[in-house]
């Protein structure tokens, strides 16, 4: 019987568009936020759709679910993130910084994310080979910032990358062969990156496809020695 994977934020582009290759693998199991609803052909390539919040109470619930239907995780992939929305947009100046926004980037970038791991984590078998991959983004790097703006969403994707970083080194002593990595999959020609493509060079601009299948293969040849890694979607290193 085929593995299972568990792809939370299964409803975005990049996301819906790794399923068909996922599922070649894997027993898929997608996760949506209750008002969010997979596209027909995501749908019928699934072993199963669950809903949840993320809330904490609903991520107990889907752990549950989980483990009563899948038994064990041996692939969890998160690609719940936002960047922008009907209150939301990425700040230019330090004087449109705002509390609520701050904290709505924070919430759905990082504390999300890092959640999802804390509650699917004793799903994830200790003794198997297991994958963890949480989309990311290069210019949540420290390093890689050169042009500042976008205040909120470079912060809470650097607070991401520090969080899965410090997961990487607890889990790398509990769960030896779980490789668990932040990756970065390229600007992708999406409903979350669409109003700042413009300016894009068409080479540079990369279909929810071509995304998925760069993604699928650097996750294919993860390993354990590859844990606590900043990934760019061609495999090589970013830096934090």
């Amino acid at each position: 019987m085929k593995p299972v994977a568990v792809i939370a934020g299964a409803n975005s582009a990049i996301a819906t568009a790794m399923i068909p290759a996922l599922a070649e693998k894997y027993r898929v199991v997608a996760v949506t936020r209750p008002d969010r609803k997979l596209g027909v052909s995501a749908g019928d390539q699934v072993d199963g759709h669950l809903s949840c919040d993320y809330s904490e109470p609903a991520l107990e619930e889907l752990a549950e679910s989980i483990r009563s239907e899948w038994e064990e995780i041996h692939l969890l992939v998160c690609a719940v993130g936002t960047l922008h929305g009907a209150n939301l947009t990425p700040e230019k100046r330090l004087a449109e910084l705002d509390r609520d926004q701050l904290d709505q980037y924070f919430q759905v970038n990082a504390i999300t994310p890092a959640l999802i791991l804390k509650h699917l984590l004793p799903l994830v078998p200790r003794g198997e080979p297991a994958k963890a991959a949480f989309l990311s983004a290069k210019i949540g790097g420290i390093g890689d910032n050169r042009l500042g703006g976008w205040y909120g969403y470079r912060a809470s994707k650097a607070a991401l990358n520090m969080l899965l970083k410090t997961a990487s080194v607890e889990l790398s002593r509990s769960h030896r062969k779980l490789s668990l990595v932040a990756l970065h999959p390229g600007t992708t020609d999406s409903p979350l990156s669409e109003p700042f493509t413009s300016n894009v060079p068409d080479d540079n601009l990369y279909s929810p496809e071509t995304t998925a299948d760069r993604l699928v293969s650097v996750i294919s040849g993860l390993t354990p020695e590859d844990t606590g890694r900043f990934i760019h979607w061609d495999g090589s290193d970013l830096p934090w």
